[in-house]
């Protein structure tokens, strides 16, 4: 152990959970509920006794006016479904159309069949931007997704403004595996449907707070996790869990004090497509180049920022423990031997995590984004994605294990031990990665 005993709460942790969750409840990107919970984790922030700040950003969201799936031929049946609004709308008057069904959109799958028609898929593409692209030739109708999850309600997924701009308007809407199943077992031919959508140019933000390092600092390690959630969703464990561990973080080494500057963030639209940390990880960039034009020497704040700790998808009662960490083998090593020696059974994974840390990886900060594991993540995204499956025993796990982490190589070490480097592989691998999203990195 560091010699500092772990003071992390996961009854703290939990009861910031709740709140979020219970209390504030949904808090949709770029909503004025999102922005309201901005503010109160800014005065928690500071009440702790950190600085604190919002940092706005725009972005391109929307909102449902109206929705419905119904299949009319061969019979009448209303079924539940949840829209993509970013994805295209149908108007108030929606659109009829036969369906045709795609084990999935890719390429090699899409021919004029679907010309017309309303696309009835379950599958996934590997690359969207190439499925797109040929499936919006054929001018299909629109397109109906059934969840892969056999159990569980139909996810609340946004879609994607920078893939409708590119592409065109494909409404396109959810619904669940059962449902999904009987429309096919029943042999539906014709449906109809509507997406009815507004697009909506708002304001995000993310939540800064700063806890300055005692002896050096300007070497910052940044440690967030986002608190926005898709729509209508409580979001227990995506992601109050994860803002609720930093929330109590940020207390723990107020009262431990550190030598190095420790900034936790709190990001705003995550499940906009990470957009809360990709402006911010832009801006350091942009900032970094013009000041490194005027000076190839200067060093800069993005060169002061040595690694970020992200936390996503938190408090699963039943669950097992992960980490995906985009920087040197040294990080992964430490990681790794943290592991053994603490009991905490963490499964380790050298790549891209879909999540935060992947904004500041892609600006060369290495980059660990911690995970629980459980069952019930399957529900993310839907309205079951609540309280009901959340523990502050699980909380207290990875709150205990970033704690210590962060303990012996930020707090406390004499010289940080980690380059800052990222592997040529990892370095790829981001690149496609925002290839796959349609964005080019920050």
């Amino acid at each position: 152990m560091s010699g500092d005993s772990l003071v992390f709460s996961g009854e703290n942790a939990y009861k910031y959970l709740y709140k979020l969750a219970v209390e504030i409840g949904s808090r949709p990107s770029g909503s004025e509920s999102e922005k309201k919970t901005a503010e109160w984790i800014q005065s928690e922030f500071l009440r702790l006794g950190l600085d604190a700040k919002i940092e706005e950003f725009d972005v391109t969201s929307s909102r449902v006016l109206s929705k419905k799936l119904e299949v009319v031929e061969p019979y009448l049946e209303e079924v539940c479904c949840e829209v993509s609004p970013l994805s295209g709308s149908t108007g108030p008057d929606g659109v009829t159309g036969e369906v045709v069904y795609l084990d999935n959109y890719d390429e090699e799958c899409i021919t004029d069949a679907v010309s017309g028609k309303i696309i009835l898929t379950s599958g996934q593409p590997s690359d969207r931007d190439k499925a797109l692209r040929r499936l919006m030739r054929y001018k299909p109708l629109a397109l109906v997704i059934i969840e892969s999850t056999w159990k569980g309600l139909a996810k609340n997924l946004w879609g994607s403004s920078t893939q409708r701009k590119k592409h065109g308007n494909l409404p396109t809407v959810r619904t669940s595996f059962e449902d999904g199943m009987r429309i096919m077992q029943k042999n539906a031919r014709k449906v109809h449907i509507i997406a009815d959508t507004e697009e909506l140019s708002v304001k995000s933000q993310n939540v800064i707070a700063e806890l300055r390092g005692s002896a050096l600092p300007d070497e910052t390690i940044i440690v967030g996790g986002h608190y926005d959630t898709v729509l209508e969703v409580s979001g227990a464990g995506d992601n109050a869990g994860g803002a609720a561990i930093t929330l109590e973080l940020a207390r723990v080494f107020k009262e431990k004090s550190t030598k190095r500057t420790m900034r936790f963030a709190a990001w705003g639209c995550e499940e906009l497509g990470l957009l809360g940390s990709y402006a911010y990880a832009k801006k350091l960039r942009e900032t970094s180049d013009i000041v490194k034009k005027a000076d190839e020497n200067a060093v800069t704040e993005l060169d002061n920022i040595m690694l970020c700790v992200n936390l996503d998808v938190h408090g699963g009662l039943i669950g097992t423990n992960s980490s995906t960490i985009t920087g040197p083998p040294d990080l992964t090593a430490a990681i790794k031997t943290l592991s053994k020696e603490l009991g905490s059974g963490f499964k380790i994974n050298e790549g891209i995590a879909s999540s935060d840390s992947t904004s500041l990886a892609s600006v060369g900060v290495p980059s660990i984004s911690f995970s629980r594991n459980t069952p019930t993540n399957s529900l993310m995204h839907s309205l079951d994605d609540d309280i009901r499956w959340m523990s502050p025993r699980a909380l207290q796990v990875h709150g205990d294990f970033v704690e210590e982490f962060l303990t012996r190589y930020v707090a406390r070490a004499a010289a940080f031990p980690f380059e800052k480097t990222m592997p040529e592989k990892l370095k790829k691998d981001i690149e496609e990665y925002y290839k796959h999203m349609g964005r080019k990195p920050p």
